[in-house]
């Protein structure tokens, strides 16, 4: 009975929050905490390859922007070459042996120290990013607008009227990391971008309750012929700015 009562409730605000780059650091930071008290009896050569592995993913996320399509290119070429070191190795074509021995011979050992100090020095600026994300990276999206409050300054708000939300998933990793993906804010048209909001964690989550607030309340015919109007003249002078 309360369930089904919590999913009837009107949706009258959807507040979300945008985030920079360094949110996708958690894992590095999560790592450090788990292989603390495992390091006294495991393996520690495994322990730094998994710490390694794992910053580099996050390198690699905080860095790069790999869409689907790159993600499954560069999955292909790195399967075909294991394929060929198979066929050379079967060949008795050693090419990479060097290579293989020189990583081999490091031989590096988890620090179980190093890795908690890592943890907890990231983890500060974590909770850093964390207040100041929910002091000015704050969205509110209600019947009537979208608003942006941002802490010092002049707060940013968006006319609802009749506006199409999409989502854009630019990151692979960042989508498997924290669910994040770009909220792109449309006019009627569907033609003009108004807003472009990134890396919103959670953002299959948060553009589900967007869509239950939006269809809850309709747009009226006064708030479409507004906004019309108003892109008109957006348009207008937009032209005659350009014909000077």
């Amino acid at each position: 009975m309360w369930k089904k009562r919590n999913k009837n409730k009107q949706l009258h605000q959807v507040s979300f929050y945008t985030y920079p780059k360094f949110i996708f650091t958690w894992p590095l930071i999560l790592l450090g905490l788990i292989l603390w008290p495992i390091a006294f009896r495991a393996d520690l050569e495994i322990l730094a390859w998994i710490w390694i592995i794992t910053l580099v993913l996050i390198m690699i996320t905080v860095g790069f922007d790999l869409n689907r399509n790159v993600v499954v290119f560069w999955g292909v070429i790195i399967v075909a070459f294991w394929f060929l070191l198979l066929w050379l190795h079967a060949k008795e074509i050693d090419i990479f042996t060097k290579i293989y021995r020189y990583f081999a011979d490091l031989d590096p050992s988890y620090s179980k120290n190093l890795g908690l100090i890592v943890s907890i020095l990231l983890g500060i600026l974590f909770l850093v990013m964390w207040l100041v994300t929910r002091l000015s990276c704050h969205w509110r999206v209600t019947h009537n607008e979208f608003e942006h409050y941002q802490f010092g300054r002049q707060d940013d708000s968006l006319a609802r009227g009749a506006k199409r939300i999409r989502v854009s998933y630019p990151d692979i990793f960042e989508l498997l990391l924290c669910l994040a993906g770009e909220l792109i804010i449309y006019d009627s048209t569907g033609r003009r971008e108004l807003r472009r909001i990134p890396h919103v964690p959670l953002l299959p989550y948060v553009k589900k309750k967007i869509n239950r607030l939006m269809e809850s309340t309709a747009v009226t015919a006064a708030e479409l012929e507004d906004e019309t109007e108003s892109e008109t003249a957006v348009d207008v002078e937009d032209d005659s700015d350009r014909s000077l």
